[in-house]
């Protein structure tokens, strides 16, 4: 557990957890747990910021902090998705652009729409609801690329998104049980409202799914980074709203 735990921090942070095991398979059920660190992180930076500078300057704090300690992973993914989706006439276009390191206009709109809508929902909040607004989105956020691993094949066979495979029935259910547990902790008391945040999340997965095969015929790295965006602000939109 200690070893699959390090490998999915020093996969998707910038975190220094030393020499790991790079296996996906093993990193992956943990990929949600890393979601508790990040938002964590983005907290930390929000509560300190929050007193000095305002609640505007500590949401644009919070979410930059966030960014940086995931090394841009999944905003690069964002924007190399939106380029390539919609940027190319036939899917091994789409392919090709998506693996170009160069910034294109859908990518650029899909990254500064992501970020603004991140900091307007976190600016008018309180402690404890940026707390749930934060936490919530980025660990269930991080539960996308395995549903969509899980469900879509990869577009290439030597990417990302053929290495991620389908979970052992253990890895998924300690998978599944982190998000569960985060969808009801962020909405308690109002535990019922756990499934709206749920069926938030699914909205942007199912999305990218069908946009993915039809366009490109599978996942890739890219996909899942940007699913990995998608539904941390579709589920962080539904906690600020019933906050």
């Amino acid at each position: 557990m200690i070893a699959g735990a390090r490998a999915a921090l020093g996969f998707l942070t910038r975190i220094p957890v030393g020499r790991h095991d790079p296996d996906l398979d093993r990193a992956a059920p943990y990929f949600p747990l890393v979601g508790v660190v990040v938002g964590g992180v983005g907290l930390a930076a929000w509560w300190a910021t929050e007193p000095l500078l305002g609640s505007l300057a500590a949401a644009v704090v919070a979410v930059l902090t966030t960014v940086i300690v995931t090394g841009a992973l999944h905003e690069d993914g964002l924007a190399d998705t939106a380029d390539g989706l919609w940027g190319g006439s036939t899917a091994q276009r789409r392919l090709e652009i998506m693996r170009d390191s160069r910034l294109g206009s859908y990518g650029a709109l899909a990254l500064g729409g992501d970020l603004l809508l991140r900091v307007a929902l976190l600016a008018p909040l309180g402690p404890a609801d940026a707390a749930r607004v934060l936490l919530a989105g980025h660990v269930i956020g991080r539960a996308a690329p395995l549903v969509l691993a899980a469900w879509t094949p990869g577009a290439r066979a030597d990417g990302q998104g053929a290495r991620l495979g389908r979970l052992r029935p253990a890895g998924a259910l300690f998978a599944a049980g982190t998000v569960l547990v985060a969808a009801v902790l962020v909405v308690l008391p109002a535990w019922w409202w756990a499934p709206v945040v749920l069926g938030a999340a699914a909205v942007p997965v199912l999305a990218l799914r069908r946009a993915a095969r039809r366009r490109i015929g599978g996942v890739t790295g890219d996909v899942m980074g940007a699913g990995v965006i998608l539904t941390n602000l579709a589920v962080a939109a539904v906690v600020a709203g019933l906050a």
